[in-house]
C-alpha cells in the first residue's frame, strides 16, 4: 500500500476533531489520496489507526480537535526545537523522525545557529523513531531536538504531524498575512 502511495507527492493539512476523527480524516484525503488506494483494505485500517492517534493526541491537549498534516516530502534537515507546546510525529512509511537527547547535544551550538555536526556531542546517542512509533514531543525552551533524518530527506516517506488546533489558526494567519495582495 506504501509503495503505491509514495508514488504521488502530496502534503495535506486540516482539523480533525475528536468526535468526528475518522470521517474528518477520510475528507481532509479524499482529493488527495487516489480512489483505487482508498479503495485498498488496508487504508482503512490506516485511517483507523491516524484516527486513534489524532483522539488520544486531543486528550493529551485537553481539546475537541487538533491540527492534522500528512505528507510524503520531509525537509527539516538541521536539528531544531519545535515552537509548539507539544507534537505529535507517526512515520508511517520511511525512516522516522531523528532526535537527539539532551545529554548528547551542545544546546550553546544549537542556539547559535550552528551545523549539526557542531550540535550532536555523541553520535553514538542519536536515535530514530521506528516507522508507526508515536511520538510526542515537547517544544519550546525545553523542546527536544530532532530532525528529519537524511534518508527522509532523499527519500519519499509518509509523516502525519499533529498539533493544537491554535498552532495552526496562528499558522494560517501568517500565512494569509504574508500572502501578495
Amino acid at each position: 500500500f506504501f509503495q503505491k502511495l509514495l508514488q504521488y507527492n502530496f502534503a495535506i493539512a486540516g482539523q480533525v476533531r475528536k468526535d468526528n476523527a475518522v470521517s474528518d480524516i477520510k475528507n481532509i484525503l479524499k482529493d488527495e489520496i487516489p480512489k483505487t488506494l482508498r479503495n485498498d483494505h488496508f487504508y482503512g485500517l490506516w485511517i483507523h489507526d491516524m484516527a486513534r492517534v489524532c483522539v488520544s493526541f486531543c486528550c493529551t491537549q485537553d481539546s475537541d480537535a487538533v491540527g492534522f498534516w500528512l505528507g510524503s516530502e520531509r525537509g527539516c534537515r538541521r536539528y531544531h526545537i519545535d515552537n509548539v507546546p507539544l507534537r505529535a510525529l507517526v512515520t508511517y512509511a520511511g525512516t522516522g523522525t531523528e532526535y537527539l537527547p539532551d545529554e548528547a547535544a551542545n544546546l550553546d551550538a544549537y542556539a547559535k545557529g550552528a551545523s549539526n555536526d557542531e550540535i550532536v556531542k555523541d553520535p553514538s546517542a542519536i536515535r530514530f523513531m521506528k516507522a508507526w512509533d508515536v511520538a510526542v514531543f515537547r517544544g519550546g525552551p525545553k523542546g527536544l531536538l530532532h530532525r528529519t533524518p537524511n534518508d527522509a530527506i532523499h527519500k519519499p516517506s509518509i509523516l502525519m504531524r499533529l498539533d493544537h488546533p491554535t498552532f495552526w489558526d496562528r499558522f494560517l494567519k501568517r500565512q494569509e498575512n504574508n500572502s501578495p495582495s
